[in-house]
């Protein structure tokens, strides 16, 4: 009922500063909406269409529906100036839908999106609450939860503690791998360097090789490159 009274304030003001003026509150009118689902006092019809939806889209589609009935109502419920006109006329001539307003209702429920302003009146609703209970509390019941409210409090922050240091311990062991990781590719690294090396030396040693392998004389054999030296 707070949440309907909350989006009614804000979809429709002047109908909810009349209401206001009126002292109606939403339990007056839409109590039988929301526990029977509109089928207390709808057409069958009309009744089928909202089930679908609920089970389309689910419970907000019942907010939905009493925005969307209020709204389309709203010039004939303005002209009525007391508390027993208004009810009798929400409850009685209201729900007398025709054709045209019954599709007019189902087609502004799929255009319509207040999730978020439910979700946020909700928790409106139970800070307010909160409230009211501390303020009916004497002192020594306000301490007494108070005092229960710290402990769980030190109970989440020694639990907090205990995760940060053991997030601590795997950071330290993480950076000691780390570091030995970089120590064996810096190793790794040399390793290849000097296997390089060696092979450079190696590929020297078998090219001298040939050459004095393939000469008669024992005398190294000119390279292609000492031909063309010669030829220039």
């Amino acid at each position: 009922m707070y949440q309907l009274s909350r989006l009614l304030h804000d979809y429709h003001r002047d109908l909810y500063n009349h209401f206001e003026a009126h002292e109606i509150g939403p339990s007056l009118y839409a109590a039988p909406w929301f526990l029977t689902m509109f089928a207390s006092q709808f057409p069958l019809g009309f009744v089928a269409r909202v089930f679908d939806m609920l089970f389309l889209q689910g419970s907000e589609v019942i907010f939905k529906v009493a925005l969307s009935l209020l709204g389309s109502h709203k010039p004939l419920i303005l002209q009525h100036e007391n508390l027993e006109t208004i009810v009798d006329f929400i409850k009685c001539i209201l729900p007398n839908l025709g054709l045209v307003q019954m599709e007019k209702t189902i087609n502004q429920v799929f255009e319509m999106d207040i999730s978020k302003q439910l979700q946020a009146y909700e928790v409106e609703y139970h800070v307010l609450q909160d409230e009211l209970i501390d303020s009916s509390l004497n002192d020594n019941q306000r301490m007494a939860k108070l005092e229960k409210a710290n402990s769980s409090l030190r109970k989440q922050n020694f639990d907090l503690l205990e995760e940060l240091q053991m997030a601590k311990g795997k950071i330290h062991s993480l950076e000691a791998m780390i570091e030995i990781l970089l120590n064996n590719e810096s190793k790794l690294k040399q390793t290849v360097l000097t296997l390089e090396l060696e092979r450079k030396a190696l590929l020297a040693t078998v090219e001298k090789s040939h050459t004095h392998s393939a000469s008669p004389s024992g005398k190294p054999l000119l390279t292609r490159q000492d031909h063309m030296e010669a030829a220039d």
